[in-house]
């Protein structure tokens, strides 16, 4: 057991992708993006999960425009031409961004279901324009993202949903 309360296992749990994006790590979201502990395992996989398929779909053609290159992963493409931060290729970072602070977005609004004290209320946890923000910062990355893959088609590209939300 963590000091969280969370089970060490349900942390560290790796997040497996579909072979080109990369895997991602349930313990990394939990704590880079501040996710309360209150959320079931399960809701906390679902959410990663659904933030996964919608961003894939949205970077199909990016993926699609790597692999016409001889590229099998986004870690292949990087390899090709590396621009680390930290240690890490700034591709994937603005990827793991992308899913990340849609989850977390998606994760949000289900907090107001959650049995708690009012006086333990978080107002910033529930609000749509905290919701907002972090659809606008995976938004965002998708962009960067289609800007580096497809720089002529990313001022016109549609990202699902989330183009119409923003």
């Amino acid at each position: 057991m963590s000091l969280t309360g969370k089970p060490s296992l349900t942390t560290a749990a790796a997040f497996t992708n579909d072979g080109f994006w990369p895997d991602l790590s349930v313990g990394e979201f939990m704590s880079k993006y501040r996710i309360p502990t209150e959320y079931a395992d399960e809701t906390i996989n679902w959410g990663l999960t659904l933030a996964v398929v919608n961003v894939n779909i949205d970077l199909e053609p990016c993926k699609a425009a790597a692999v016409l290159l001889g590229h099998a992963s986004l870690v292949d493409y990087t390899t090709a031409f590396p621009e680390p931060i930290n240690a890490m290729q700034v591709l994937v970072i603005h990827y793991l961004n992308a899913v990340y602070c849609m989850a977390k977005a998606q994760l949000l609004p289900q907090f107001n279901t959650m049995n708690r004290r009012a006086i333990a209320e978080a107002a910033g946890k529930e609000s749509a324009e905290t919701e907002q923000f972090w659809l606008d910062q995976s938004t965002k990355s998708v962009q960067l993202l289609f800007a580096h893959f497809l720089p002529l088609e990313s001022h016109t590209a549609n990202f699902g949903v989330r183009a119409t939300l923003l």
